[in-house]
């Protein structure tokens, strides 16, 4: 093979190989922010063991690389034991990880990832080493070469793959483009070695496709959407494996009820203006609906859309308007004032809902309400009383009464009833700066 050849075969193999690395920094940022509580923490951890594993690989090579015989056949090997790797270790990760503490999540996500950023930090000098530009600089043509596929990566990851596919099946791409990297970069005599790995792999990909298809046959609906897989099964809504509502609730649950501790104190009033955010199983608003009502429902995911409609005929309603917006954004920007304001969404823990439990969100809340106008708030700790109290002190900061019903929190400056709630622990807010409430949300049951 010319020089010209062999020198556009390493570029591709690195191209390649720093589109893979991103893709598997963004499966895995997204997925540790499932089990960190703040999405800071799930970020921080993958860069600092990211740019940590870059610096040592490449240091590795540093040191290792006149003593390096076959260049060529150890950068092809490092891709398929990363292809490997990410197939066995990064595909299994939720599984692995499961519910322990941050520190523990922490210490277990950083070994784990630890190993595959080694190596992938090895592979920018190597090709270095191995790129052949006679009297040429070859670090800045490398370092082009490796922006240009960790930008492909991050952009097929996050706009493509992840929100139609899913976690597991972009790993298994990206394990894919370390081995076709393989193939473009091993010695003549070794060009069968990521060819037998890359048929193994499909085999496994097949394997793991008539795993994910039988798995989707036990649903009424499975959908891989941005923010988790949204499932239905039995009339029972899950995200991401966890529960969020269901159609077999009974007429007394507390969905339902939220619209009734709200709305009843407008009983009398006609074309009462209420915002919905949240759609779910659409459980309250069935409820607010036996009121004379007008309602904006926005919801941030199209696939629970789609899954309410097999569980609730909510959005059959003429009275119902849906917005696909994100909650706050869409407050941000409608000029439109409301009599009620409902929340049920998930709970802190996730990224998408967490800034809806702040001051900051409050006061946003209670400019779109009109004069008296009231909020209710779907609470998922009733039991645990310091996160009570951060609710409570931080819609306080906004509201003039504050009061609890079970499982719910209704706010107004005008005055509901007699008795508001009566917190028992010390003054903390949850502000977007400083979140209090996820440090509460599974850590702190007493």
């Amino acid at each position: 093979m010319n020089l010209r050849f062999s020198n556009l075969f390493v570029q591709i193999a690195l191209i390649l190989s720093a589109a893979s690395a991103l893709i598997y920094e963004i499966v895995v940022t997204d997925t540790l922010f499932f089990y960190f509580i703040e999405s800071t923490y799930s970020l921080a951890t993958v860069l600092s063991v990211f740019l940590f594993g870059l610096g040592v690989g490449s240091l590795s090579i540093y040191i290792l690389l006149p003593k390096i015989k076959n260049k060529k056949f150890l950068f092809g090997f490092l891709q398929i034991f990363i292809a490997f790797y990410a197939f066995l270790v990064l595909f299994n990760l939720t599984e692995i990880i499961g519910r322990i503490s941050t520190l523990g999540t922490f210490l277990v996500s950083f070994i784990l990832l630890l190993v595959p950023t080694i190596f992938l930090g090895a592979i920018f000098p190597l090709a270095g080493s191995i790129l052949k530009e006679p009297k040429k600089d070859n670090l800045g043509l490398i370092y082009s070469v490796d922006l240009l596929g960790a930008i492909a990566g991050s952009l097929i990851a996050g706009f493509l793959l992840i929100p139609l596919y899913g976690h597991k099946a972009t790993i298994i791409f990206a394990g894919g483009l370390n081995l076709i990297s393989a193939g473009f970069i091993f010695p003549k005599k070794h060009k069968l070695l990521p060819l037998l790995f890359s048929i193994i792999l499909f085999i496994l990909f097949i394997n793991l496709g008539n795993f994910v298809i039988g798995e989707q046959k036990e649903y009424d609906f499975y959908s891989t959407s941005p923010y988790g897989v949204v499932k239905i099964k039995e009339g029972t809504l899950y995200i991401d494996e966890k529960s969020q509502c269901s159609s077999n609730y009974g007429q007394d649950a507390s969905e339902r009820l939220m619209a009734d501790y709200a709305l009843s104190n407008l009983e009398k009033e006609k074309n009462i203006d209420v915002l919905n955010i949240g759609l779910g199983c659409g459980l309250t608003i069935e409820r607010a609906l036996n009121y004379d009502v007008q309602i904006d429902i926005v919801e941030i995911n199209p696939k629970v859309v789609l899954a309410n409609k097999l569980i609730s005929n909510v959005l059959k309603e003429k009275r119902v308007n849906l917005i696909i917006d994100d909650g706050l954004d869409f407050l941000r920007k409608k000029d439109k004032k409301y009599d009620v304001i409902l929340i049920d969404v998930q709970n802190p823990l996730a990224i998408s809902s967490s800034n809806l439990y702040t001051v900051e969100a409050f006061n946003i809340i209670k400019e779109s309400l009109n004069e008296n106008g009231i909020f209710a708030l779907w609470n998922y700790e009733g039991n645990n009383q310091k996160y009570l109290d951060v609710i409570y002190y931080s819609m306080k900061e906004e509201f003039n009464f504050v009061y609890q019903y079970p499982e719910v929190f209704v706010a107004s400056n005008q005055k509901l009833s007699e008795k508001e709630y009566s917190p028992v622990g010390e003054y903390i807010v949850n502000t977007i700066d400083k979140k209090i409430i996820p440090d509460h949300y599974y850590d702190i049951r007493n």
